[in-house]
């Protein structure tokens, strides 16, 4: 609808709470009528939702094929963090052969070791810990407590939430009679761009090669990865997923939370795998799959309703 006046906004705001100063936005069509009742100023919505919404909203109306994508960036220009400290700290620890960019930001109480390296405008809060020869690109930034060990790469623009460790040691041990012999982690840990970990999620390092996570890859809290592990782009992994050594994540994989995945195996590009999920055996290509042990998702789901026919069939009986 043909708007003359120039619309200002401060910020994004869901549909009932919007104002005239606001963006708001559909991504759910079962919040339709909530579009009618809105005070927002403008509405990003599919094409579909503008040609329902034109004439009986006073709300500007930006069409995407996307909105759910379109509302989160219009989010990111009206909200960008803001850290209460900027510079490189006197009071973190760094080594003298570091190498640290001066527009970086250090928080006081930071470690940085020997050889490390932190890239242009990242930022690292107080109580991180950045190993010897580890690198951290640019625009990336590091929550509280963050440990990231020895020998690991971090690519450009990652998020790390606070508690997160990265190049941990492997859960690797020989056994005998007599004890448990270690075996050394050798390996590091390799995080492309644009990733983000959640809080205390746990990395390992690899046994001998390394450990790896691709571009765009967003990981949950308290999600663990072991040794060994590869996990290709564009995934989302969702909390207290447990990921065992030597386990290949294709691209695109998406897993629900608590998803147990057993070691050695392979998950194929664009699987889903429903929360709770224990996978046993390699997921082909593009599929769906739930339960424990994990089986394809419509015999999962023809299980359970069997499983609860059976139930009430017992109750009846009894």
């Amino acid at each position: 609808m043909p708007h003359n006046h120039e619309a200002k906004f401060i910020g994004v705001a869901p549909l009932n709470l919007a104002s005239a100063e606001h963006i708001s936005f559909l991504i759910n069509d079962k919040y339709f009528d909530e579009c009618l009742k809105t005070q927002a100023g403008a509405l990003v919505c599919s094409k579909k939702t503008a040609e329902l919404l034109y004439g009986q909203t006073k709300s500007i109306l930006l069409v995407s094929q996307n909105p759910h994508a379109a509302v989160a960036k219009i989010s990111q220009f009206f909200f960008k963090p803001k850290h209460p400290f900027s510079g490189i700290s006197h009071q973190a620890m760094i080594d003298e052969t570091a190498e640290i960019h001066p527009t970086a930001t250090i928080f006081p109480f930071v470690f940085v070791g020997p050889g490390a390296k932190v890239g242009a405008q990242t930022v690292v809060y107080s109580g991180c810990f950045i190993g010897a020869t580890s690198s951290v690109g640019a625009d990336c930034l590091l929550y509280p407590n963050v440990v990231i060990r020895e020998g690991c790469t971090v690519g450009d623009r990652c998020i790390f939430n606070p508690g997160s460790v990265i190049g941990g040691d492997g859960f690797g041990f020989a056994a005998t009679e007599k004890e448990n012999v270690k075996i050394p982690q050798i390996g590091g840990v390799q995080i492309a761009n644009d990733v983000e970990i959640g809080a205390n999620t746990t990395i390992d390092r690899g046994a001998m090669a390394d450990t790896k996570v691709g571009s765009q890859t967003k990981i949950d809290n308290l999600v663990m990865i072991a040794h060994n592990v590869v996990i290709g782009e564009f995934c989302f992994i969702a909390a207290q997923t447990g990921i065992a050594g030597s386990a290949n994540i294709g691209d695109r994989v998406i897993m629900g939370g608590q998803v147990g995945v057993a070691g050695h195996l392979k998950i194929g590009n664009k699987s889903i795998l429903t929360a709770q999920s224990g996978i046993s055996k390699n997921i082909p290509e593009g599929q769906m799959w739930g339960g424990s042990p994990a089986r394809p998702f419509k015999e999962h789901a023809l299980s359970l309703v069997a499983l609860n026919k059976l139930a009430k069939s017992n109750k009846k009986s009894s």
